[in-house]
């Protein structure tokens, strides 16, 4: 009698197993088994730039996205929306993170001011230095203000460009090269290029002590004194100009 019954409750069990398993989803993003990630992962954002980011879950079968709660670090850096969407607003670092159940990712990010364009602004000479006492009241006359025209590119935190002067006398271009610093200060140096209509380019001298930041109430490049080293006629001779109302023109 125990031998009948023992065999229907095999069978019983057999199937009960076999149910359970045609009912398990190996893809199922169970806490603890499912990994989360953050797409895309833009590690450097330049002010002013706003981007929807996801999480998916990674360990399921095809990925998917899931409503995460993100939160920024430092929100006066990069806000961060309940949609995903975080907002570059000032210079520095942060750190973004999403969390999804048990799970959450997280997500570096470096803010930096956006040099690049076509600025112009003045120019105003604070100091010259030259052995000939008259060359400097000639040709270079102390608080004289004139148009400058600056071209930047950039890339990340690097920062080319070139700086085209002007009168009172012919000036040469500087090409300018830099970073900028955690809270955003660009730091250029260059080299003071004469390239007449006909002729080699003659490097005159080093464009030196250039830090410059960015307003962000008007969106003006504000420039620190420019100390220029130059050489001509085999003479060194140092001027300083105080670069103002850098304006962005396109």
């Amino acid at each position: 009698m125990m031998r009948m019954l023992a065999r229907p409750l095999v069978i019983a069990l057999a199937v009960l197993a076999a149910a359970c398993s045609s009912n398990e989803t190996p893809n199922d993003p169970s806490p603890g088994t499912s990994g989360l990630a953050i797409a895309p992962q833009p590690d450097f954002l330049t002010v002013g730039t706003s981007i929807t980011l996801e999480a998916r879950l990674t360990r399921v079968n095809p990925p998917r996205v899931v409503q995460a709660d993100w939160s920024s670090a430092d929100g006066r850096v990069v806000s961060v929306e309940r949609s995903g969407r975080i907002n570059a607003l000032a210079p520095g670092r942060t750190t973004i993170r999403a969390v999804f159940e048990d799970q959450s990712a997280t997500l570096d990010v470096r803010v930096t001011p956006d040099f690049a364009g076509t600025w112009t602004g003045q120019r105003r000479i604070t100091a010259c230095n030259h052995p000939r006492p008259d060359f400097c009241a000639a040709n270079y006359p102390p608080n004289f203000q004139a148009t400058t025209t600056l071209v930047l590119t950039q890339s990340r935190d690097r920062v080319t460009g070139t700086l085209s002067l002007s009168p009172p006398r012919a000036s040469p271009s500087s090409s300018v090269s830099g970073s900028m610093t955690e809270i955003g200060v660009l730091a250029l140096d260059g080299a003071i290029v004469s390239t007449p209509a006909s002729g080699a380019s003659t490097t005159l001298g080093t464009l030196q002590n250039w830090q410059s930041q960015i307003e962000p109430a008007t969106s003006i490049q504000r420039g620190s004194f420019v100390e220029a080293r130059v050489d001509t006629d085999g003479t060194a001779w140092r001027l300083n100009w105080e670069l103002t109302g850098l304006t962005r023109v396109r």
